[in-house]
């Protein structure tokens, strides 16, 4: 048997090696871009959750503001301000809700 490789088995080793390699560059390239676009989509994540802090913050701010604002004392403070004064007996009247049958 001849063991020399010949021109044809060596072409045929030279394409399995530029396929193996241009194989090898696309799954690279492949792989790339999928942890982009992961790192991208983990950013945004991060992004919304940070944006849904802050309002969860805010509206807590906000409700501490409103209970402050509704205290009997800031209420009666901000009476004092206008000029409100409170209601004699027998100056509120109160109305039953009519019904409809």
């Amino acid at each position: 048997m001849n063991t020399r490789l010949t021109t044809l088995d060596l072409g045929g080793w030279l394409l399995l090696f530029i396929m193996a390699g241009m194989f090898s560059i696309m799954s690279a390239m492949a792989l790339t871009w999928i942890s982009i676009g992961s790192n991208d989509i983990a950013y945004s994540i991060q992004k919304m959750q940070n944006q849904a802090e802050a309002a969860r913050a805010h509206v807590a701010k906000l409700e501490v503001e409103r209970d402050s604002l509704l205290s009997p004392y800031v209420l009666g403070k901000t009476a004092e301000q206008l000029g409100m004064s409170m209601a004699d007996p027998g100056q509120i009247r109160r109305l039953e809700a009519s019904r409809k049958k």
